[in-house]
């Protein structure tokens, strides 16, 4: 394994690559300190040799997606595209390392999703019971806000150690017919509207993410409570395709033929993914039930 990064960096892995308690956990380590007066030739040109002698010496890995602009970056992407490498995207086979987790990891993020769950119970939707039964007038982003300053508060996420808690993104909160269901979305300065609430929030305890979406049905009409029953069963069926061996795609497509089936107006209103896998990472995006996806789903 060969990692090159500036000194400071470096010195936080040397312990990795003396100490004697390691040998037999990771590969050997060689650790290469950034060289701005050549501008990295030299750390360049040890890479490429270790490359050509690893394995076959004809395949390298990369993440296809993560195209960072730097002047570093570029030059070694100039480097590596002179050799005749064939380059393949490892991002699925990161995702598949990281995906299963040891029993104390599973615990961590049990402790997050009962926070998100505290959290969201516990404030806001008391806070959003009471601006409908008062008819107050309260934008999304200041309800935003609000729910972010009382995950510091005890009394919201008790028997946690807040000091291992963060957002894993800013509350999300949407009503009034204008929805935007990527978790990237800001909450906008328009009032909270007595109708279809949607609230998005999701807790990260000692780095391991949470996530939960809830819908408000404020006095729903008979066929908006038909259609949250329909998405339920969707759910449902959605969890029962999802078994090992089955390609992501697959899962997808059952869903799109249930939909068909029982409720065919609803098809091209459906979303383009259906779920992902999270932990470490929020998103892992290589894990994601999506039409494209033909990651496999396994049972570790």
């Amino acid at each position: 394994m060969y990692f090159l990064a500036s000194k400071k960096k470096v010195e936080f892995l040397k312990h990795f690559e003396s100490g004697k308690e390691n040998e037999n956990e990771i590969p050997p380590l060689t650790l290469l300190v950034r060289d701005k007066a050549d501008k990295d030739k030299t750390n360049f040109e040890k890479l490429i040799a270790a490359i050509k002698n690893s394995k076959k010496g004809t395949t390298v890995g990369e993440f296809a997606k993560d195209k960072f602009p730097s002047e570093f970056l570029d030059s070694w992407r100039a480097t590596l595209s002179k050799e005749n490498f064939d380059i393949v995207d490892a991002s699925s086979y990161l995702a598949y390392v990281m995906a299963p987790k040891e029993d104390n990891e599973v615990m961590l993020i049990k402790r997050a999703c009962q926070a998100t769950v505290d959290l969201y119970s516990r404030y806001l939707k008391d806070q959003l019971m009471e601006i409908i039964d008062s008819d107050k007038k309260v934008k999304h982003c200041k309800l935003t806000e609000l729910v972010d300053q009382a995950m510091a508060d005890k009394r919201y996420l008790p028997g946690i150690d807040l000091s291992h808690v963060d957002m894993c993104y800013p509350t999300i909160v949407q009503s009034g017919g204008n929805y935007n269901l990527k978790f990237s979305v800001s909450s906008d300065k328009n009032n909270v509207s007595f109708g279809a609430i949607i609230c998005a929030l999701g807790i990260r305890y000692k780095s391991y993410c949470s996530n939960i979406v809830r819908t408000l049905l404020v006095n729903p009409t008979k066929e908006q409570e038909e259609v949250y029953s329909f998405i339920l069963s969707l759910h449902d069926e959605v969890l029962q395709k999802l078994t090992h061996g089955v390609k992501l795609c697959e899962v997808y497509q059952a869903a799109v033929s249930f939909v068909e089936k029982n409720r065919k107006e609803m098809a091209d209103k459906m979303v383009k993914n259906l779920g992902f896998a999270t932990g470490i990472e929020f998103r892992e995006g290589s894990l994601a039930i999506t039409p494209k996806s033909t990651a496999v789903a396994k049972k570790v």
